[in-house]
């Protein structure tokens, strides 16, 4: 078993996960859409790649699997875990912070700078897209009443 055909078998489980979850969804027509009509077409697309990508890879030699790497996916689980738990009492912006340097103690590719000069980055571009662009309702500090 090569990597590409064990992330075609990840890519179609996860595909098949989506079109099973969201089996009760509305899913509507592509002109007036319902809500799983997206996650639908998400979900398929993955479920098709995976496979294609299942089916080439038996087909050429591939890079055998390596080891786990139980360092990264600790902490990229613990930065999922961390942005899911702080962000109601810490708000958007102290909350990208944690889940970034968290993130990166996967890791030894980034230094301290670059990752704080990263989480500024996310921070702003977050900030811009959910806070002002989509006027979504994010409390951006925390709040201490």
């Amino acid at each position: 078993m090569s990597k590409d055909f064990l992330a075609g078998l990840m890519f179609a489980a996860f595909g098949a996960a989506g079109l099973w979850l969201g089996r009760g969804l509305d899913k509507g027509t592509a002109s007036a859409m319902g809500a799983g009509y997206f996650p639908a077409v998400i979900s398929l697309i993955l479920l098709v790649l995976g496979l294609v990508l299942a089916a080439i890879s038996l087909l050429r030699a591939g890079e055998r699997p390596a080891g786990w790497d139980w360092r990264a996916f600790t902490f990229i689980i613990l930065s999922g875990i961390a942005f899911a738990v702080l962000l109601k009492p810490l708000g958007l912006v102290a909350t990208l912070v944690v889940t970034v340097v968290v993130a990166s103690l996967a890791g030894r590719l980034l230094g301290p700078v670059p990752t704080l000069l990263l989480a500024a980055a996310l921070v702003v571009v977050n900030v811009g897209i959910f806070v002002l662009a989509l006027g979504m309702p994010i409390a951006l500090w925390p709040r201490w009443s």
